[in-house]
């Protein structure tokens, strides 16, 4: 019977989706494979109210949860007066946040404690951006949704993808995107570009360097971080397109 749970575990495992350390935002729906600390308290976080936080008690788990936060930590067996044994099996941790389920596989490791954020299902993402955006200016939004890019705090309410596609607009620059941020329902991505100069002298970056086909059809806006690089110094540009426009 044991080895049949653990062949189970593993089997959900491998076919959800992994969640790595740095991307920490878990999807609905979607079963979704990820590390805690099978030391530490690990949190929670919901975009609304956790209504409840559901595991097996045999797999030596331990939660309770409180307003938009839950907290589940492995239960430590002491063997010793300083031996003790720590969770390695995977578990189901199912968490019902703002009345929509997400399905965790939970691997008990060796690392500091996480902190994982659940995304709100699409039709609240939706609902949630057009109420944010709905008493903005186009130009208002745009700033807004670059503000954020430079602060590398997005609501969890954006589709974000990450990314690592060339471009080639200068033969004196190594372009990237690295990154897509989609706003649904409001109509705006954001394209997020890692820049390096290739000459061995100082280079000015100036946006009019991304108004390019290759880089978008609908572009609205360029926001370049650092316009001055020395030799071989790299910096960061960010452009806003209009979906609705794409070509």
């Amino acid at each position: 019977m044991v080895k049949y749970v653990v062949i189970t575990a593993v089997l959900l495992v491998l076919a959800a989706t992994k969640i790595n350390a740095e991307n920490l935002i878990v999807p609905p729906e979607i079963p979704t494979a990820l590390e805690l600390s099978n030391r530490d308290i690990n949190r929670i976080v919901c975009p609304g109210t956790i209504n409840d936080l559901i595991f097996s008690e045999e797999k030596h788990i331990t939660g309770h949860f409180a307003g938009n936060n839950a907290f589940v930590k492995f239960k430590v067996e002491q063997l010793g007066e300083d031996e003790y044994s720590y969770a390695d099996v995977p578990s189901e941790l199912f968490v019902v946040c703002d009345n929509t389920v997400y399905t965790l596989i939970i691997m008990p490791m060796e690392i500091p404690s996480v902190t994982l954020r659940l995304a709100p299902a699409q039709a609240k993402n939706l609902q949630k951006n057009i109420a944010d955006f709905k008493e903005l200016p186009l130009e208002k939004r745009i700033l807004q949704v670059i503000q954020e890019a430079y602060s590398e705090n997005f609501s969890t309410s954006y589709h974000i993808t990450e990314a690592e596609f060339p471009v080639s607009l200068t033969p004196d620059l190594e372009v990237k995107m690295v990154q897509i941020v989609e706003v649904d329902g409001v109509g705006l991505r954001l394209k997020k570009y890692s820049v390096t100069s290739l000459v061995q002298h100082e280079l000015t970056v100036e946006e009019k360097i991304f108004l390019s086909p290759q880089v978008s059809n609908s572009l609205v806006a360029v926001a370049v971080d650092t316009h001055n690089l020395p030799a071989g110094a790299s910096t960061t540009a960010f452009v806003v397109e209009q979906k609705e426009q794409d070509q």
